[in-house]
């Protein structure tokens, strides 16, 4: 009893620690952006070339910002109660000191912008990846009964117009399922393809940066296969989303999936708009003013990462709410982890490999036959039909549906499952010791497993005493 009083009253003294230290970073923060204001408008009356002024300013934002992420972090890695949903948290939090550093870089260097741009935009993809992962994983975990079923009860959908005039919806369950996660994954595999081929024409003289209507670099067309490949992921995020929203409620999707889709998404609309903006000359540039060598197309690239600099210290503020490490508290701490292991966990991408590799290999019959169809196109000879997924798939579709469905035989193996890996833990596990938690996910998962203990079936109930997996709640 005395223990637990001492242990209830550090964490009482670590909360109130926590808001004195909140309170005095927001009183500097406020402090040094009128500081900063004071000291670009004195900079610009001394007539200080401009690019000086966006350095100086840029770099006070992206040291506001690196420090609110790396708090957040820290704070996840000590409470590391969930290491396969905090995994994902920690890699979407780190898009903002990368992205502000990254821009800040390139800013500062322009002839190295290409080179920055492209790590910051195979990020992006990452950062997709792991938050759709992020979502599965939490569906996986504390939904009952599984995240096949829960989607194969749902009812029939359509896609969103004007996708609906040309695609044909996939049925609910694992077609559906793999289309998602077959789009978010076209990203991951898309953008480093074509950034070797970016690398490849810089160094042969043909990238072109910013010369989206020059036919004849190579930077519209890469820029066309980057925007396809990134709208169709975000739209496959869309769509499970739209199926899952119920489920999904306890995490607060909505407002995860705003701050993701903001950085990355607008991001690259707001480059194209000032690089339009400048090209149209609605942004005049005159290097005598401005005292620079900057031609138009990197004035506006110069724009673009000013801007995110900026942005990224509000993204920061955006990501502490939707991603807080309180979600966590209450949960046990599984035993024998120390902070290194936190920290080597949270680096471990051996999950991404896994999904992409089980990408190539589900896809590599697919691709067989289009390029046969494309071959056939020229000599007449039209490829063999694709064998039926359900005749092909035979045991394995029985062995994806038991893994999805939680491993209840035993110790299960859970990297084929999409979007899960199982990194040496077994699917009872992987979450530590639910049992002495008081998290909003530990709930979830004593909730799961009274309803099974009481009999209730396999179907959890919302809110409005609805059954989640019922065609109702699809609706």
């Amino acid at each position: 009893m005395v223990l637990r009083e001492d242990g209830d009253q550090r964490a009482v003294m670590s909360g109130l620690f926590r808001k004195i230290l909140k309170t005095v970073w927001v009183f500097i923060n406020i402090v040094v952006l009128i500081a900063l204001a004071l000291s670009a408008w004195d900079m610009h009356r001394n007539r200080r070339a401009a690019h000086f002024i966006a350095w100086f300013v840029a770099g006070v934002f992206v040291l506001l910002a690196v420090p609110i992420t790396f708090y957040e972090v820290a704070q996840h890695l000590e409470n590391y109660r969930m290491p396969r949903l905090q995994r994902h948290v920690i890699r979407i939090l780190f898009m903002v000191p990368i992205y502000a550093v990254d821009c800040w870089l390139a800013l500062r260097f322009k002839d190295g912008t290409i080179y920055f741009d492209t790590i910051r935009e195979c990020y992006e993809a990452y950062v997709i990846y792991n938050f759709y992962t992020y979502c599965t994983v939490y569906l996986q975990e504390f939904c009952n009964p599984g995240l096949e079923q829960i989607i194969a009860r749902k009812p029939p959908a359509k896609h969103i117009w004007p996708m609906s005039v040309f695609l044909e919806f996939p049925r609910m369950g694992e077609p559906f399922l793999r289309l998602c996660r077959h789009g978010v994954i076209n990203y991951v595999v898309m953008r480093p393809l074509t950034t070797s081929l970016a690398f490849i024409s810089e160094a042969n003289g043909v990238y072109g940066d910013g010369q989206i209507l020059n036919p004849l670099v190579a930077y519209p067309y890469l820029a066309l296969l980057n925007n396809v490949s990134q709208a169709w992921a975000m739209y496959c995020l869309i769509i499970f989303y739209r199926a899952t929203y119920q489920e999904l409620a306890p995490i607060r999707p909505f407002y995860k999936f705003c701050t993701v889709k903001a950085v990355v998404f607008l991001s690259f609309w707001q480059g194209q708009t000032l690089l339009f903006m400048v090209k149209m000359q609605w942004i005049k540039v005159s290097q005598r003013e401005t005292k620079t060598d900057y031609d138009a197309a990197e004035v506006a690239t110069a724009m673009q990462e000013f801007l995110i600099c900026v942005e990224m210290f509000f993204a920061a503020i955006a990501h502490s709410y939707a991603f807080p490490p309180s979600e966590y508290f209450g949960a046990q701490i599984p035993t024998e982890r120390r902070m290194m292991d936190n920290i080597r966990d949270m680096f471990d991408l051996r999950d991404v490999y896994h999904d992409v590799v089980n990408y190539g290999e589900s896809n590599q019959e697919r691709f067989t036959h289009r390029w046969l169809s494309f071959i056939g196109f020229f000599t007449g000879k039209p490829p063999p039909p694709l064998a039926s997924p359900s005749l092909k798939s035979g045991s394995r579709k029985d062995e994806f549906a038991r893994l999805v469905d939680g491993g209840k035989g035993g110790d299960v193996e859970m990297s084929h499952v999409p979007g899960i890996h199982a990194a040496g833990m077994d699917g009872r596990h992987m979450y530590g010791d639910r049992s002495g938690g008081g998290s909003r996910f530990a709930d979830a998962g004593r909730r799961r497993e009274r309803r099974n203990s009481d009999g209730e079936g396999d179907s959890p109930k919302l809110g409005n005493g609805t059954s989640a997996t019922s065609p109702r709640a699809g609706m």
